[in-house]
Parts: C-alpha cells; sequence; structure tokens
C-alpha cells in the first residue's frame, strides 16, 4: 500500500447495469458492473478507497459541515463581503435555517452514498478470496467504521434519519425514519466490531483508521447521546464503564500523546508535525504535497482583499471572531495566538479589507497560506480536518471520570495535562464547568462546541448561543427545533410518493 492512502484519483464507479429483453441485448465486456466487480483484492480496496472518498468529497461551495457547526455556536459570526453574502451560512448563525438551504440536501446525500457505498462492499467483500485474510477483516472493519461515522454526523445533525444497513433499490427504497435509538444502537455495533479487526497502527499507510479512532469516537458518541437525551448509557450496551475502560486504553495503550507545542498542529505554524503527529488519532488529509483535493472551508475563512503576504493569502473572511470571544483566553495561553488571527496587529488594519460583521479577530488554524496558494504543486488548500486528537481524549478522560468512570488516573490530572501544554503552571480543581471551558479553547472552531452545548441540555445551549449584542451580531437560538437541523426539503419531496415518506423536524 502506498504511504498516502486517501490521494488515489478515484473514478467513478458505476456498480449497476441495465438490463434488455430484446435482440439488442449483448454482453458488456468494458463497463464495470456489480457483476463482474468485487473480483479480486484489488477492487476490494479500488471500492474501500470509494467509500473514503466520500470523506473529502466536495459537490460545490463547501461541504465541511464543521464550518457550519462554527457557525451554529457561539464562537462566530458569518462575516462576509456583506450582508447579503452569504445569507444562507448567516441563516446557520441566527438560528433561522431553512429546508431549501443546499447545504442540507448535499449533507445527506454525500453520506448516504457512502453509506451505499459501504452497504454494498460489506456484501460483496467477504466472497473475494485474499491471501491474507486478516488483511480481508481489516477492510470489512474499515467499512464498518465508515458507516459509524457517516452516521454519527447524520444522526447529531438530523437526528430522524433513515437507516440503512444492505444495498437497496427503488424497488425496496421505502424504508423511513428510524427511531434514534436504532441508529446510536447501529454506531455503537459498527464501531464495536471495526475494534476487534483494526490495527493498533498505520505507519506508512496514513490515512486508514486505527481501532483507537474507533474507540475515540464512540466515546464521543456516548458523551453525546447520554447528555442529549439525559440517559445513563448508549444503545447497544455501551455504559460509563465500558467506555472508560476504551479511553483509558487509549491513553495507557495506544503511543498517542500531546505535541509539545499546540501551534504545531496547525499547516500556519510551518511545522512537519500538522499531518500524521501522534497526536492525531484520526484525520482526514487533503491535498499534500501535490496529491488529492483542496479543503474548501479554509478559502472562506481567510482575510478579505489583503495581498498575498509571507504568511497569508486572501480569502473571503468568513468565520469572524467576537472581541469576548478572544478574551476567553488568557495571555498566557498558547493557544489563543494559535487560534485567532489578530488581523490588525499581525497584518496591518490598513493592509485588508474588513469583513461585514468584522470585529478584527479571524480563526487562524485554518486560513489561507501564500505558501500553497502560490505553490502549483498543491490545489490550494491541504490542510488536513481533524477529526479527533488525543486532548480530546484526555478531557473525555477527565469527564467520564467526573461521571465516575473507573480510569487509571484522576480527572485532575488529565485536564491538568492539557493545560500545561497550553502553557499554565496552576491549576484550579476540576469540574465539568472547567472541562467544558477547556474543551471550548482547545477545540475553538475544530466543529466540536455545536455538540458540547447541545449535549449539556437546551438551558445550556440556549444560554450560551443567545445574546444580547446589537444587529448585526444579534443571535436567538431556537428551542422549538432543540438544535436539530432541517431535513431537506428536496429529500422530503422525493420521499413523497413512498409508502413511508420522510417527515420534517419539529420547528421547520
Amino acid at each position: 500500500m502506498k504511504r498516502y492512502f486517501l490521494y488515489i484519483t478515484m473514478a467513478l464507479l458505476v456498480l449497476g447495469a441495465t438490463a434488455c429483453d430484446d435482440y439488442l441485448e449483448v454482453d458488456n465486456h468494458t463497463a464495470t458492473t456489480e457483476d463482474n466487480f468485487y473480483q479480486t483484492e484489488e477492487d476490494a480496496y479500488a471500492a474501500l478507497y470509494a467509500a473514503y472518498n466520500v470523506t473529502t468529497e466536495d459537490k460545490g461551495g463547501t461541504n465541511e459541515f464543521e464550518f457550519f457547526l462554527n457557525m451554529c455556536s457561539d464562537d462566530m459570526f458569518t462575516g462576509g463581503g456583506s450582508s447579503s453574502d452569504g445569507t444562507d451560512i448567516r441563516r446557520f448563525e441566527k438560528h433561522k435555517m431553512l429546508a431549501t438551504d443546499w447545504q442540507h440536501d448535499q449533507f445527506w446525500w454525500r453520506a448516504y452514498v457512502g453509506i451505499y457505498r459501504v452497504n454494498v462492499g460489506l456484501e460483496k467483500i467477504p466472497q473475494i478470496a485474499f491471501a491474507d485474510e486478516d488483511e480481508k477483516a481489516r477492510i470489512i472493519a474499515e467499512f464498518k467504521f465508515i458507516r459509524a461515522y457517516l452516521y454519527s454526523n447524520l444522526v447529531r445533525m438530523y437526528e430522524n434519519i433513515p437507516l440503512i444497513t444492505r444495498p437497496i433499490t427503488l424497488a425496496d427504497a421505502d424504508v423511513g425514519q428510524a427511531h434514534p435509538d436504532e441508529v446510536y444502537e447501529q454506531i455503537a455495533s459498527d464501531f464495536l466490531a471495526a475494534i476487534e479487526d483494526l490495527p493498533a497502527t498505520v505507519e506508512g499507510e496514513e490515512g486508514r483508521v486505527t481501532k483507537y479512532a474507533a474507540q475515540a469516537l464512540l466515546a464521543r458518541m456516548y458523551l453525546f447521546y447520554t447528555g442529549f437525551y439525559a440517559q445513563t448509557e448508549m444503545p447497544g450496551g455501551v455504559t460509563l464503564n465500558s467506555i472508560s475502560t476504551l479511553v483509558d486504553n487509549i491513553i495507557e495503550e495506544s503511543g498517542h500523546g500531546l505535541v509539545d507545542n499546540f501551534a504545531d498542529l496547525w499547516l500556519v505554524s510551518g511545522s512537519d508535525k500538522t499531518y500524521y503527529s501522534k497526536e492525531h488519532i484520526y484525520q482526514i488529509p487533503y491535498s499534500y504535497n501535490g496529491k488529492g483535493a483542496s479543503r474548501s472551508d479554509v478559502q472562506f475563512y481567510g482575510l478579505r482583499d489583503i495581498s498575498n503576504t509571507a504568511t497569508y493569502a486572501a480569502g473571503w473572511g468568513f468565520g469572524t471572531i467576537h472581541p469576548d470571544v478572544y478574551n476567553i483566553f488568557a495571555p498566557e495561553d498558547e493557544r489563543r495566538n494559535a487560534t485567532i488571527l489578530d488581523a490588525n496587529t499581525e497584518v496591518g488594519e490598513n493592509d485588508y479589507t474588513n469583513s461585514y460583521q468584522g470585529t478584527g479577530y479571524y480563526f487562524k488554524k485554518y486560513t489561507p497560506l501564500s505558501k500553497y496558494v502560490d505553490d502549483p504543486a498543491f490545489s490550494g488548500h491541504p490542510d488536513g480536518r481533524t477529526v479527533v486528537r488525543y486532548a480530546d481524549v484526555l478531557l473525555m478522560a477527565a469527564e467520564l471520570s467526573l461521571q465516575g468512570g473507573a480510569l487509571t488516573r484522576e480527572a485532575q490530572s488529565y485536564y491538568e495535562e492539557v493545560r500545561v501544554r497550553a502553557g499554565f503552571t496552576s491549576h484550579a480543581p476540576v469540574s465539568f464547568d472547567r472541562v467544558f471551558e477547556e474543551r471550548r479553547k482547545e477545540f475553538f472552531g475544530e466543529g466540536l462546541r455545536y455538540w458540547d452545548l447541545l449535549r449539556r441540555g437546551i438551558d445550556v445551549a440556549d444560554a450560551a448561543i443567545t445574546n444580547n449584542y446589537e444587529s448585526p451580531f444579534d443571535v436567538t437560538f431556537d428551542r422549538a427545533t432543540r438544535g436539530v437541523w432541517p431535513i431537506a426539503d428536496v429529500q422530503i419531496q422525493l420521499s413523497s410518493s413512498s409508502s413511508k415518506p420522510l417527515k420534517q423536524n419539529q420547528g421547520y
């Protein structure tokens, strides 16, 4: 396997064939169909590449859902060039989303394309003969991981979704919407099955997932489910003790750890630790060393009308940050200057155009960089998308310990380890509030804040997101939606003639 597993240019796999009963019907000796594909190990790898590919696929604008999670949280404003720029994005920020906003159809469509690819692979690949049966089991485990990952995002965004675990055709597509508990049970089943057959390391095959990635993401889903639904365990028999054991195993056995310098996690630092460091438990790569796709949301975060500096390249000025948010970081917190770009100080207030809802503060972790935009070897923005880092595992461990979970160390120890890396030498006693404060600063802009607010309860989410700012900075959380997004109107229309049409989520 080549080192950069995901940087394979994928042709569209057409896994279907038409039939004809007249004399024109002939055998097709060139087309790839389900009947002549899935014959060899190479076919199995190609199908796996196609499933992984869905995690980075972009169908216009930005499909990086973390960008929209940031807009929904209390971390960022929309920004942009004017009040009419990105009005659809602004509806996420204002919690006035419409079922006709194109992003919802794209998130939905892309996830179910991936789920279909996984389901076909899980049906076909067991029939393929492998020289190494352990590798076959690993590929099957990767498919299950990807399905669990896709459903994890779908169920948190849209809650009432179809649960499809086998290839289906139009003839049997009336599946309806599953109860969320069924989806969470499937997520648990897939992650737990993946843990059994995934390797602990992927050195030389970076981009493929490990068992520790499955353990970490299952822990994240356990915490979200039990918080959002006020339950003591997650469907599928995932309990506080079982999830604590998995998290403890990552900390004690995986070999993952914090990089010494927080800034090294981001390309803007110029560090070579940005990709596949010991801190990255699961990272989705984009273009790197001239291979792969550009990460589209990075262009949105860049400063408007800046002449390319030695460091920064121009972008579209979205994701502005209020000074109150800048000030949640203590001056000695090394994460502040690695996370937030103080444009007036670093660039000069006359050397860029301030955005609508401009504050002078922009998102620095992911911002356009001259060295990549101007280098033809790269396709724009090669930033990897961090899904879960070791710092997240430490803070989840602190939270689980505070809940009474049995881990090797105490909650204070996990909490302090994250803070020490941030530059602090003294620490208050750990508490749930302090863990969540630390999570906000550590993972600012990484798409986790909105989920963290929702899982603490609607009252907490409302209190954080609803503000008393003057227009155009004012935001009011819509309690009627419970933070769940609208199902795309086009998907509801497409299902209208079925026996189980999709029903829109409450509040829309």
